[in-house]
């Protein structure tokens, strides 16, 4: 493949021809805020935080964006922050009330979208505080999903796909109440926990090992 050279928020920076912007960015240290994007799935844009201003002051995602020599984008705009500051907050507001026990902290995606934006979650849930705790999922036998932390990204959802064909997940329910919901056949589910391992927020977990008194 070809290089190109494209320029991000001031630093000029070589791709290869056909990579997206997002992972030109990250590759060289240039942090973009996003949920739902993982190397090995195919982007789908699907949490719009990752958008980015054109010369010509569009707002694309860059996770969908593929490079284009001498481009010049900017991720660090006044209408880039208006545009996505929003869907964070209401991300924060909505999810759980605590991170203690939480399996993905210390890489929480979220965290580190709100680390990025300076978020302050306390101010951001007195303006809308989660609503009540709702009940672990535990319908498959190698994990236990976590509605209060899911942040309906799909990377879940998209790796079952992607790997095995089909999905074994889904989402069901409308606004706040929708969730992902396991809804495969037992014996489909290859227990690879591929999902587990690339969910960005911690809302699959192994399920603790029952302990048998003897």
């Amino acid at each position: 493949m070809s290089k190109v050279t494209i320029n991000i928020d001031g630093k000029e920076v070589q791709a290869e021809s056909g990579q997206t912007v997002l992972d030109t960015a990250l590759a060289n240290g240039i942090y973009i805020p996003h949920l739902c994007h993982h190397p090995e799935l195919k982007p789908r844009g699907v949490c719009r935080l990752c958008l980015m201003e054109m010369a010509d002051g569009e707002l694309i995602t860059a996770c969908r964006m593929p490079v284009i020599a001498g481009m010049v984008v900017k991720t660090k705009t006044k209408k880039v922050d208006k545009a996505i500051r929003p869907t964070v907050e209401l991300l924060i507001a909505y999810h759980h009330d605590t991170c203690r026990g939480c399996p993905a902290i210390g890489k929480c995606e979220l965290q580190t979208v709100m680390s990025h934006l300076k978020i302050d979650r306390k101010r951001v849930r007195r303006l809308r505080p989660p609503p009540a705790k709702k009940p672990l999922d535990k319908m498959n036998s190698s994990f236990d999903y976590d509605p209060n932390r899911c942040v309906l990204c799909g990377v879940c959802i998209n790796t079952c796909e992607d790997i095995h064909g089909v999905s074994l997940l889904y989402y069901v329910g409308r606004g706040h109440e929708t969730k992902v919901a396991f809804y495969g056949d037992e014996k489909k589910c290859e227990s690879c926990l591929e999902c587990l391992a690339r969910c960005p927020v911690g809302g699959l977990m192994l399920k603790k090992p029952v302990e048998v008194r003897h």
